[in-house]
């Protein structure tokens, strides 16, 4: 290990910028940030505690649903953790979740007819509990539920019954904002219940019907993909019926807190550069990668910061969010909340995709941001993490679209996914799972990039004006996304 960290930084020492006689000059960092990015890399591969503050939250403290006992926990925690370090204005933040939800009991269920099969089942997040006696009746599956009107179609045959969706229902990967128009017809049809496909059977992948928080107005359950592929070929023969039952706890309206603490910049206190993640997690694992990992990211950048004892111009402001996983909840709230202070926010990183190794940031469409994070690469090449990507997939999917949408220079931490994917939202998300040298190179990456932005005589980049959010994302085919998304406030 110790080899490993003197070539790197041997490599982050002698990195010098590419030049480019075609490209416009991009503006430099001064030697004294280039020489303060490099001592602070140093501290992080040297002293790095990310991987004890992820043990701590996925050992100590468990899975953390927004609102619960663990997630209030965390919270606490997060803020001791903060006030250790010798961090200011250290607070929290309130935002209302329209209701808190969590397993009460186990979910059961059978195939009843042809014949008698236990089900892998669980219940979908933010579902109520079925009665008591559970729910029985048939099976009724959507071969295709989109475009609407298909779904539309089927609303006399859907009231009443148990309605089963599988991923040939959507024909293929629908759109955020496709997947928002079916969820909110589906609550208006009535149906007793809705079963969704899952992972193989034995394997919960939580999600939910909804996405803001909100409960769906009848249980929604998910069952193992093969108990999925069994139902569809008994449904071939004639009907299937099924019986199934869960009791979750369900709490109403309920405020909870979002987690800020900073470092107040020694030339310019009041512009600011925003590193965050969100502090929930689902349930069936103990959220160690989503989003512990995120969460140990925002807090080692804290702690090497404040190590190198060299605060940047700007404010480097510190943020848990709570209720990503219902629908980015906290960091619209938040963001709607300051949206005055909007203009005097620099850049927000967040860190959301895992601890496999980073390859750089995603720009989220922000081509601008290209050139002005070609200052700050040469630092990062050492680390192996200096590339940009342009892919706007996960546009709408973590705690940076509220800031984005309102014009704010954004960045993502791109981590490699293969291995995130195959156990995200599941049972297999624990801290076996994360490598603590992958770990540690994507905090590096964060600390280097967020103090050399905060530390830069100029501005990150531009604030985009509204008709520049709106001709972006017309440009990335994602406007319609945009309408639906804002019309459940999911974004400002």
């Amino acid at each position: 290990m110790r080899l490993v960290l003197i070539t790197l930084l041997a490599a982050l020492t002698s990195a010098a910028p590419a030049q480019n006689p075609a490209a416009p000059p991009a503006p430099t960092l001064s030697p004294e940030t280039r020489t303060a990015v490099r001592n602070l890399v140093g501290e992080v591969l040297v002293n790095g505690q990310a991987y004890e503050y992820d043990r701590q939250l996925a050992d100590t403290i468990g899975p953390r649903l927004t609102g619960s006992d663990n997630y209030n926990h965390a919270v606490t925690w997060a803020l001791d953790t903060f006030k250790s370090l010798g961090l200011t204005n250290v607070h929290t933040e309130p935002f209302t979740m329209p209701a808190l939800w969590e397993p009460e009991t186990p979910a059961t269920g059978h195939i009843t007819s042809p014949r008698l099969q236990t089900l892998h089942i669980y219940s979908a997040g933010w579902s109520p509990s079925t009665p008591n006696a559970g729910i029985a009746g048939t099976i009724l599956y959507l071969p295709a539920i989109l475009p609407l009107e298909k779904l539309e179609a089927m609303k006399a045959q859907i009231a009443g019954h148990i309605v089963l969706i599988d991923n040939a229902s959507y024909g293929g990967h629908p759109a955020i904002g496709d997947l928002i128009k079916v969820f909110a017809l589906l609550n208006t049809l009535a149906p007793q219940a809705v079963l969704l496909a899952g992972s193989a059977n034995g394997t919960e992948n939580a999600e939910s019907l909804t996405f803001n928080g909100d409960l769906t107005k009848f249980p929604v359950a998910q069952i193992g993909l093969e108990d999925v592929h069994l139902i569809k070929r008994l449904l071939d023969k004639g009907p299937v019926t099924i019986q199934f039952a869960f009791k979750n706890r369900i709490r109403p309206a309920t405020q909870v807190q979002n987690v800020i603490a900073e470092i107040p910049g020694r030339e310019l206190p009041n512009q600011f550069v925003i590193v965050g993640g969100h502090l929930d997690s689902w349930h069936p694992g103990t959220g160690a990668q989503d989003n512990g990992t995120g969460s140990a990211t925002v807090l080692d950048t804290a702690r090497s910061v404040q190590a190198l004892g060299h605060p940047p111009r700007r404010t480097l402001r510190f943020i848990l969010f709570g209720g990503e996983e219902q629908g980015l909840v906290g960091s619209t709230a938040y963001s709607k909340q300051h949206i005055a202070d909007m203009p005097s926010i620099d850049a927000v990183l967040i860190s959301d995709t895992g601890s496999q190794p980073s390859k750089g940031w995603y720009l989220m469409g922000r081509e601008d941001e290209k050139q002005a994070l070609a200052p700050i690469e040469p630092l990062l090449a050492g680390l192996g993490s200096n590339q940009t990507s342009s892919d706007t997939e996960f546009l709408f999917e973590t705690d940076h679209a509220g800031f984005e949408m309102l014009g704010v220079p954004t960045l993502v931490l791109w981590n490699s996914v293969d291995k995130y994917f195959k156990l995200h939202h599941q049972a297999s998300d624990t801290f076996d799972s994360v490598v603590q040298p992958d770990l540690t190179q994507g905090v590096a990456t964060t600390a280097a990039t967020a103090y050399a932005i905060a530390d830069a005589p100029q501005p990150f980049a531009p604030h985009d004006t509204p008709t520049q959010v709106e001709d972006f994302l017309k440009k990335a085919n994602e406007l319609e996304n945009y309408k639906s998304l804002k019309s459940l406030n999911w974004i400002p």
